[in-house]
């Protein structure tokens, strides 16, 4: 991941990830009666663009 700079394809392989994450994780809030699926998908879709931010910041 040494070339993780904006528009790399590293980058949009990571922001792939996040959508497919957040998008999944929308559907089980309303499909889905337990919230720990619900959280656990939205939280490792925050904590995933918050390492791709870090990444892009401290490079």
């Amino acid at each position: 991941m040494n070339n993780l700079f904006k528009g790399s394809k590293a980058d949009e392989l990571l922001t792939l990830i996040f959508m497919i994450l957040a998008i999944a994780a929308v559907i089980c809030y309303f499909a889905v009666s337990n919230r720990v699926v619900f959280l656990s998908l939205a939280g490792t879709a925050v904590v995933l663009r918050l390492v791709q931010y870090a990444i892009r910041f401290f490079k």
